[in-house]
Order: structure tokens, then C-alpha cells, then sequence
């Protein structure tokens, strides 16, 4: 499975080390970079040493705008809340690939949501809880009281931090969710962001980070855009053939004959897919095993275990109960 990246200067901004990119992780549309599960795995590594409950959760909040690069920028110089948000969920992929950060309204309540797709990084812990601190700060210094933030929602299970962090956030968060997200009364959104209007540099800013989206696009494999749908799909919608190509705007012949070129096919990602997300399920969640057949594709339980027993030579049930080979950057 390809190895998704994430600017580094999160990382230096918060550690004080600075990382030292190995060929293939630098890149030149952002800047420099570090693998994404190495990001993930160092930032669990100072949770899980440190004794303050909420030192991720503070990590997040003391993160400035101009730590995440040209995005950040832009999102600094946004009029209001509600466009900085906008701008940071359309231009997450200037900040770190293979992600899905989504931005939407629902009637009165706004949602800023965003989630890894590899499930070798999940269920993250110390990322995640830094992530939506960093969003619950912005929208402080925008207005938004904290007893005014809705919900709170992170992938990883209640643990024994979690308290700390409810109270914190003065509110119990939701634990064991699908995605990582931070929601807010829409009536907040038209609050300015804090310093001077800078109008002229957010459409400058703007105009910039719309050509190194088309430039990142244009620079992805098919394959890895292919691993991206298929993904951000499993266990949300359907991930055959035809709907990812319509997804990719191909012809369901054009993507086959695509993909060879790339020397794989539709089935080999498929099942690269299907076995990173069905492994991660079985061995982290209590999930039934019918759900994960269901979430993975399958047509039935017995397709799936066979499957499971061809890739790692154990039922999916023996899977479950002996923890199976790690795969996970998450210990």
C-alpha cells in the first residue's frame, strides 16, 4: 500500500526536532515531509510516555495556523471562521495525503470532520486528539465559547484519559466513532478570525493552493487515487468497479486499461484494500464478523472467510482471538 506523507512542520514546530527527509518523502509541491504513519507513530509515543492525560489535546491547541504551511497561511487570512474551515477541509491534501477531511452544514450545525484512510494508521489516538484540538482553539480565538461546541467525536475507544479530556472539553466527547470531528452552531460561522482583514492575501492564497491541488492531483497515480475510493468507501458505500470509476469520471475499460499500465489491477487493490481494512477490523473493534464481511464487500460470511484464510493462513475468527501478524503503526 502506498505510504501517505504529511508536512513535517507540525512536527518540528512541536517537538523542536527537525526531520530529516529520506528520498521519496520530500514533496516539492508542499514542502518538506515525513511519512504520515511515522508522524502518527511519534505522536503516540509522546502520549502513551507522557503523565499529563492531555498533552495531545494541548499539543493541537498550541499549534498556530502558520505551522501547517501554505494552507494554514491562507486559512490565517480567510475573513471568517466559517471560510478558514472551508479552506482547511478543500486544502487538507496540501497538508497530508490519503486523508478525507470534509467540511459540511447540516441545518443549524456545522461539522468539521476528517479521517486517515490507511487503516494501518487507526485507530490514531494522539493524532486525532491534537488534530480537533487545533480546530477547537481556532474557533475559540474566533468567538465560538467553548460550552458552545455541540459534539466531539474521535475514532479510538474511551480509555483512561478520557475523563480528563471530557472535562477539558466540557462536554463528554464521543468515543469508537467513524471519523474525528469537532461541531459547532453555524451561527458562529461568520465570525471574523482575530488581527487585521487581508483580503487581497487570501485570494492570492486562494489562487495558489487551487494550482497545487491540480498539481498534487496530477502527480498521484491512478493506483493510489484507486486505494483512496476504495477506502474512504469500505463500510460507507458501495466499492465495485463501475461506481469507483464513475467516482474517478473513467470509463470502467479506460480505468482497467489504466491501472495495467501501472503493472496492477482493479482486483489487486481491491484485496491490498479488503485486507488491510478487514484486518484492522477484526483485531481492533468487536465488529461482528457478518458487519465486516458486509462493510468489506463480500456477498456473504463464507466468501470473506475464505478470503481471510487464503492471506493469512487462519479463519477470520483464529484472526480475531490470536491478534493475527501486527499491521498496524498503532500499538
Amino acid at each position: 500500500m502506498d505510504t501517505s506523507w504529511i508536512l513535517s512542520t507540525p512536527y518540528t514546530r512541536l517537538t523542536g526536532e527537525r526531520y530529516v527527509c529520506v528520498e521519496g518523502e520530500d514533496s516539492a509541491l508542499a514542502g518538506p515531509s515525513m511519512q504520515l504513519a511515522d508522524f502518527v507513530a511519534r505522536m503516540e509515543d509522546i502520549r502513551d510516555h507522557s503523565h499529563d492525560p492531555l498533552v495531545s489535546w494541548s499539543q493541537g491547541r498550541s499549534l498556530d495556523l502558520s505551522d501547517l504551511g501554505v494552507l494554514g497561511e491562507t486559512a490565517a487570512c480567510a475573513p471568517s471562521l466559517g471560510a478558514a474551515l472551508r479552506c482547511l477541509a478543500q486544502g487538507f491534501p496540501i497538508l497530508q495525503s490519503g486523508t478525507r477531511a470534509r467540511f459540511e452544514i447540516n441545518g443549524d450545525k456545522a461539522h468539521f470532520s476528517y479521517r486517515v484512510l490507511d487503516f494501518r494508521i487507526w485507530p490514531r489516538r494522539g493524532d486525532a486528539e491534537l488534530t480537533i484540538g487545533l480546530f477547537a482553539a481556532l474557533a475559540e480565538r474566533c468567538g465560538v465559547p467553548p460550552a458552545a461546541i455541540d459534539a466531539i467525536r474521535f475514532e479510538h475507544d474511551a480509555c483512561g484519559r478520557t475523563a480528563a479530556l471530557a472535562s477539558a472539553l466540557r462536554l463528554q466527547p464521543r468515543m469508537g466513532a467513524q471519523d474525528n470531528a469537532i461541531c459547532l452552531p453555524v451561527r458562529f460561522l461568520d465570525n471574523p478570525l482575530p488581527g487585521p482583514a487581508q483580503g487581497m492575501a487570501y485570494q492570492t492564497g486562494l489562487q495558489s493552493l487551487a494550482r497545487a491541488l491540480i498539481d498534487v492531483k496530477r502527480q498521484e497515480r491512478l493506483s493510489t487515487r484507486v486505494r483512496h475510493v476504495i477506502l474512504e468507501g469500505i463500510g460507507h458505500a458501495a466499492i465495485d468497479q463501475n461506481t469507483i470509476a464513475e467516482r474517478l469520471g473513467m470509463s470502467r475499460r479506460s480505468l482497467r486499461r489504466h491501472l495495467e499500465a501501472e503493472g496492477t489491477s482493479f482486483q489487486d487493490l481491491m484485496e491490498e484494500c479488503r485486507r488491510a481494512c478487514g484486518h484492522a477490523m477484526l483485531t481492533r473493534t468487536r465488529m461482528p464478523l457478518s458487519d465486516i464481511a458486509f462493510a468489506l464487500g463480500y456477498s456473504d460470511q463464507s466468501a470473506f472467510s475464505r478470503a481471510f484464510s487464503r492471506w493469512f493462513g487462519e479463519s477470520p475468527r483464529e484472526l480475531r482471538r490470536t491478534g493475527g501478524r501486527e499491521e498496524s503503526v498503532i500499538r
